[in-house]
Parts: structure tokens; C-alpha cells; sequence
């Protein structure tokens, strides 16, 4: 349902979109971003950015959910000022015996102040970052494919694209924790509150998010 709703809102985006000459463009070969907006008459080049103005990383979690699943989880270093993030929060509603997907709200807002609200949180919790300079897994730093990949409080990759040496287990890939939209705020301890409360004075972008996720999952 996720997927639908996203993909919806890519639709009526565009369509909105079309009197000014723009569009919303489907990025594919799964991509960080989902949506490129472009100038209609332009030529497009995805490679290059050639032709488009910012992208869009659509999320959808579903309110009322045990544990909503969507992250985000894109490095920073990866995210351009210019790129969004949207949120769709919705919820099953009940109309005369069917039940049918009600959109409460739409974060849309600059992807980049999020993603490093949720770094601080990350460092705040314990976690690290790989540094080019001292890859676990020795990659000459000209070339370290792992720069700025997250490591938790164990030193354990939290995503599959972290270093090979550090693994969860023989098993498990890696924790994939990084990035959970809700998750991600959390803030247990002294430091990560402080953290928390430092983003919400000073991160606008930030406090926006962490109002709607108080606002619309009541965390």
C-alpha cells in the first residue's frame, strides 16, 4: 500500500505541476531518490542532474502500526541542499463495511537538515561514522567505498553497503537500524536528549519533523 500511495502522490504531483512546466520524473535502477523534478521542455540526463531542478525521496508509514518499517537512511554526503523528503502518514479507515487507506498528513520539506538531525542522534546513541583514513577494512583511502558509513554502538554495520569486517554476524548482514523515521528520534539517554533539544532550537528543517512525528504518531 506504501508503494501506491507514493507512487500516487508522484501523479497528482506532476500533475499539479504541469501548467508551470514541470514534472515529476520516476528515477529507476533503485536509486536513493524516487522523484526528479524537471523542466519539461529540458533534456534530462539522471547521470549528471542535467535538466532537473531537485529530487524527491518518497516515504509512507502507516499510522497505528506496531512498528512503522520505512527508513531513511541515505548518506549524508550523498544528499544535495536542494533534495526533499516526503512522508505520507496514513491510516485503514472503515466506510460502509470497506475499509480504505485515509492520508492524514504529507511532510514535504528539505531532505539534508533531517539527515543530520538523525546523525547527531546516531553519534549521540554511541554510533560512528567509517572515516576514510581508518576503514576497517584497510581500503586505501583514495578509494574507500565505506567513507561515512554508519557503524552503531557495537561498531556494527547498519547498512549492507558498510565494511565486510564489520558484519553483525556470520548470519546477519547488518543491523539496519540507521534511519528508521520514527526510531531514529529516539533519545533515551542524557546526551541524546540534549542532542534532541539542541536540533529542535537550532535545526528548523528538524523541529519541523520532529513536530510532525510527535504530531501524527504520538510518540
Amino acid at each position: 500500500m506504501g508503494l501506491l500511495l507514493e507512487g500516487l502522490w508522484g501523479y497528482y504531483t506532476s500533475s499539479s505541476l504541469r501548467q508551470d512546466g514541470l514534472e515529476m520524473a520516476w528515477l529507476v535502477d533503485h536509486q536513493y531518490n524516487d522523484f526528479a523534478c524537471l523542466d519539461r521542455e529540458a533534456e534530462w540526463d539522471p547521470r549528471t542532474r542535467a535538466g532537473e531542478f531537485f529530487r524527491v525521496e518518497a516515504k509512507s508509514m502507516a499510522i497505528g502500526a506496531d512498528e512503522p518499517k520505512a527508513h531513511f537512511d541515505e548518506l549524508a554526503q550523498n544528499i544535495e541542499p536542494v533534495d526533499l523528503l516526503v512522508v505520507i502518514a496514513w491510516e485503514w479507515r472503515l466506510d460502509a463495511g470497506r475499509n480504505w487507506p485515509a492520508v492524514q498528513e504529507i511532510f514535504v520539506n528539505e531532505a539534508l537538515p533531517i539527515a543530520q538531525l538523525r546523525d547527531s542522534l546516531h553519534i549521540a546513541r554511541g554510533g560512528t561514522f567509517v572515516d576514510r583514513a581508518t576503514c576497517p577494512d584497510g581500503c586505501s583511502s583514495a578509494v574507500c567505498p565505506h567513507h561515512g558509513e554508519p557503524l552503531n554502538s557495537k561498531g556494527k554495520r547498519e547498512r549492507v553497503t558498510g565494511p565486510s569486517s564489520r558484519r553483525v554476524s556470520g548470519g546477519v548482514s547488518h543491523a539496519a537500524n540507521f534511519g528508521g523515521l520514527i526510531r531514529m528520534l529516539k533519545a533515551r539517554k542524557e546526551t541524546a536528549r540534549t542532542i534532541l533539544e539542541v536540533q529542535r532550537r537550532d535545526n528548523r528543517v528538524g523541529s519541523a519533523y520532529i513536530e510532525f512525528i510527535d504530531r501524527t504518531f504520538k510518540r
